[in-house]
């Protein structure tokens, strides 16, 4: 691959924008076989291969399918009596994961996110904690009101939001932005004891009388036994992925249980 479509590829995905790489399978003009292009959801078309206007537009329409679906795969069109097919790799952005204060779970939560590909943003009002020194390998670390980032954040159901403030008035302004919001995450989660998450509901529910919070994933995490930092961190981690994936974080070994108790035969489903 060209260096100028790698970098335009790896740009895509760290503005958090999604694109597919087009490659020529068969072609009648020879030269043209195993030529890349770089196709967005918007249309927008970029090649350093000679391909006119109404190829590049045929290229989109014929991959629109892939496109909605999200997924890589093979098509083909007619031009000019000749027949064309690409096969179209499908680059997702990476789901984002936003950790709001950077405290000492912060660090492990942050660590255990980008090793499970989320495209992680640290945020904190205060200098000294939110900085590429205590969060070097992240995508992302902003210092800023809690207010601010959640009024300008662009939502979607790629978003996790995690609030891990040092107090519940921040999680009141944080909860606030996020629940007018029209746009929902796909998850928000919020740390803290029973009497902190208490004062938090009756401080929104002046806001937002009709909201049941049931949406809401506090106190964060399955309930593993979670003490020190790092397992708090697994632990919030492990349901995050509960709901990404949709299932129900129960042990794997529950149904094998199951099975045992019936007596294992030749065929068994597991």
């Amino acid at each position: 691959m060209k260096q100028s479509l790698f970098n335009k590829i790896t740009q895509s995905l760290e503005k958090r924008e999604e694109i597919i790489l087009i490659t020529f399978t068969e072609h009648s003009e020879q030269s043209l076989i195993g030529e890349k292009a770089l196709v967005w959801p918007n249309g927008d078309f970029y090649t350093e291969a000679p391909l006119s206007p109404t190829i590049q537009s045929k290229i989109f329409q014929s991959c629109e399918r892939l496109i909605t679906r999200k997924r890589s795969g093979t098509f083909s069109f007619q031009w000019n009596e000749t027949n064309i097919e690409c096969f179209a790799e499908y680059f997702p952005v990476p789901l984002h994961l936003i950790v709001a204060g950077a405290g000492h779970v912060c660090e492990p939560v942050a660590h255990v996110g980008k090793m499970l590909g989320f495209f992680v943003t640290v945020i904190d009002d205060r200098p000294d904690y939110a900085n590429r020194d205590r969060f070097p390998d992240v995508d992302e670390v902003i210092c800023e009101s809690y207010m601010q980032y959640f009024k300008d954040l662009n939502l979607s159901d790629q978003t996790y939001v995690l609030l891990l403030t040092r107090g519940h008035k921040y999680d009141v302004l944080s909860l606030q932005e996020l629940l007018k919001r029209e746009e929902k995450a796909a998850y928000i989660g919020m740390i803290g004891s029973r009497r902190r998450i208490s004062g938090v509901f009756e401080e929104l529910k002046k806001d937002f009388p009709m909201e049941s919070f049931d949406h809401l994933y506090t106190p964060v995490g399955l309930d593993i036994g979670a003490e020190t930092p790092s397992e708090i961190a697994v632990s919030i981690m492990a349901e995050i992925l509960k709901i990404k994936n949709q299932k129900s974080g129960q042990s794997l070994s529950t149904r094998i249980r199951d099975f045992a108790k019936m007596g294992f035969h030749e065929g068994a489903t597991t």
